[in-house]
């Protein structure tokens, strides 16, 4: 098991307004308690891992299905719950505290169940992995060598949640990236800060460049980051815990923009989401891969590199992975890969570090 309590399932209820009812008003609940509580739709959206365009989408379909308001919005004064919207809360508040003892007791057995020992004996090979375009690559060469290729996969996260994931053994490799230089310190720091987070041992994947993706031909003129404060300007983020979000995040306060107002634009999970929103003329700008803005033919401002790197528990169990790992990806043959990848190296791909090695080459020293 873990270092801390990876499993506690627990039987839930759920709301069920018939066939003709849109979908999610487990979801509709959670946000409006998350507008109850911060006074901003945009800030709700991010607290539930909704975009603001789906989050406005999700009150909208039930606004009509009720045929009552659920939101309230004045500018300057943020958002709050209208009456109907209270009331709904407030019947599912006293429904879930009538019904949690009950629940609690039911869920028991299955708590008991979940904590057995897996059986697979360490065969799995599960990869909980920002989004980084070699990794399918790199699942589909372990499949090929392997008599059950069932048991690589690969689960798409952002760094933050991917090392979480490994902290809860959910997976056994973690793919995360932080900045190169001063503005990772933070970043780094926060990943290292993480509660159950093991000691780990690194592989090198790639050294990637980002920047501002924009529109083919830059027809808004955008020349850096203060122009992101321009109202008329759509600008698409990636989601929070991304480590592409946390960058920007660090990126946006050091040039003093509003990130207020950022924030309520679009939130996509990829890089190459954030291209195609772009490429697609959804969005003006987002931070992002050259190698996807080079793909689609789109702009590119580049604005720092970051290493990505493999993590692996440091246990006798995973040496074995590590060392198999280490010796595929300094292959010539792996390495030039990048040669098609614009804002890339794989100079560092199979070499191993420690946190502190890991540290010099980030930060130097």
């Amino acid at each position: 098991m873990s270092d801390f309590a990876q499993s506690n399932p627990r039987l839930h209820i759920e709301w069920d307004f018939g066939p003709d009812a849109p979908a999610g008003i487990g979801r509709l609940l959670a946000l409006l308690t998350a507008i109850e509580a911060s006074g901003s739709i945009a800030g709700a959206a991010r607290d539930t891992g909704l975009s603001y365009r789906n989050a406005w989408g999700l009150i909208n379909a039930w606004q009509a299905y009720f045929g009552q308001p659920l939101i309230a919005t004045a500018r300057a004064h943020g958002s709050t719950l209208e009456a109907f919207a209270r009331q709904l809360l407030e019947v599912d508040r006293g429904a879930r505290q009538s019904l949690a003892r009950a629940l609690d007791g039911a869920s028991q057995p299955m708590r008991a169940l979940s904590l057995q020992p897996a059986e697979h004996g360490g065969a799995a090979l599960r990869f909980a992995a920002s989004h980084e375009p070699l990794l399918n690559d790199l699942i589909r060469q372990l499949r090929s060598e392997r008599s059950d290729a069932a048991t690589v996969t690969l689960a798409t996260h952002g760094s933050l949640e991917s090392l979480l994931a490994l902290a809860a053994r959910r997976c056994e490799i973690a793919g995360f990236h932080c900045p190169i230089g001063e503005l990772g310190r933070d970043i780094w720091a926060l990943y290292r800060a993480q509660h159950g987070l093991p000691r780990l041992r690194l592989i090198g994947f790639a050294r990637r460049r980002q920047g501002l993706i924009l529109a083919r031909g830059n027809p808004k003129k955008v020349s850096g980051l203060a122009d992101l404060s321009r109202t008329d300007l759509r600008f698409v983020h990636r989601q929070p815990g991304a480590g592409t979000r946390l960058a920007f995040d660090l990126l946006a306060r050091r040039a003093g923009l509003d990130t207020r107002a950022l924030n309520e634009g679009d939130e996509e999970h990829t890089h190459a989401a954030v291209a195609a929103l772009i490429a697609s003329d959804e969005a003006d700008a987002g931070l992002g891969l050259e190698a996807f803005a080079h793909r689609l033919g789109l702009d590119f401002i580049p604005l720092f590199e970051e290493m990505y790197f493999l993590a692996m528990r440091d246990a006798p169990a995973s040496r074995d992975t590590v060392q198999s790992l280490s010796v595929l990806l300094r292959q010539p043959d792996w390495r030039a890969r990048a040669d098609g990848l614009s804002g890339y190296s794989l100079a560092e791909a199979g070499v191993e570090y420690d946190l502190a090695t890991a540290e010099r080459l980030l930060f130097g020293g």
